[in-house]
């Protein structure tokens, strides 16, 4: 089951009475524009890792400092909508760099899967900032959206320590079974920023639970984020 993302009029209409000045060189458009993306990509690089026990591969689009870090603070904590598409673009460009043939026609069956927001911050923000952020990778992309995941228990991770963050993520998440997919697709777990881990891995961990009890024996399980926290490994 597929969501695609489309400008609407409504979105058109605003777009010419509030423009929206880019965060780099402060033109009009959009909240980052593709020329100061990859600009800034050069000064902050996206990075990944296959040497992990959990994940197939982990993508960062960079680390959470400068722009990059304004961007993603605005628009988790301020509730900028209109800088989704931004960075979708952004977290899209630096998937491509790492995946191969980063769409919805690889052969590798590419399924994105947004980790669950609390009802309490969807409710305060007026929207969920993952499915948004993964519907428009989506409709750059053109690979299918899937919410597998729910969330169980509104735990609170920001300012958490390590342990606790953990400890909170174990109890987090449980499948939707009426969420429908391919068993044996390439699933790719998306958020917006990887401090611990914690909360990845707990949600890799119940998906390949599921994918287990289904069968299957080549489970892929990938992770695609935003930025990372400075501190931590990976």
């Amino acid at each position: 089951m597929k969501n695609r993302v489309k400008i609407t009029t409504l979105e058109q209409i605003l777009d010419i009475i509030y423009p929206c000045y880019c965060k780099g060189c402060e033109k009009i458009g959009e909240a980052f524009c593709a020329r100061c993306i990859f600009d800034n990509m050069k000064k902050n690089p996206p990075f990944s890792t296959e040497n992990d026990k959990d994940f197939k591969r982990i993508v960062a689009s960079g680390m959470r400092v400068d722009v990059l870090k304004n961007l993603v603070s605005e628009y988790k904590f301020q509730a900028r909508r209109h800088y989704a598409r931004a960075l979708g673009f952004y977290l899209f460009w630096a998937a491509k760099r790492f995946f191969p043939d980063f769409s919805g026609s690889s052969k590798e069956n590419y399924v994105l899967v947004p980790l669950p927001t609390i009802q309490k911050h969807i409710r305060e923000r007026g929207f969920d900032h993952i499915k948004k952020l993964t519907e428009e990778i989506s409709a750059i992309s053109d690979i299918p959206v899937v919410s597998i995941l729910k969330r169980r228990k509104n735990t609170v991770q920001v300012g958490s320590s390590a342990k606790k963050r953990l400890e909170q993520a174990k109890e987090a998440y449980l499948i939707d079974f009426k969420a429908v997919f391919n068993k044996e697709s390439h699933f790719i777990l998306v958020d917006d920023v990887w401090t611990t881990g914690a909360t990845m891995r707990a949600a890799r961990g119940v998906l390949a639970a599921e994918l287990k009890r289904r069968g299957v024996k080549d489970i892929k399980i990938s992770a695609i984020f935003l930025a990372k926290n400075d501190g931590y490994k990976f």
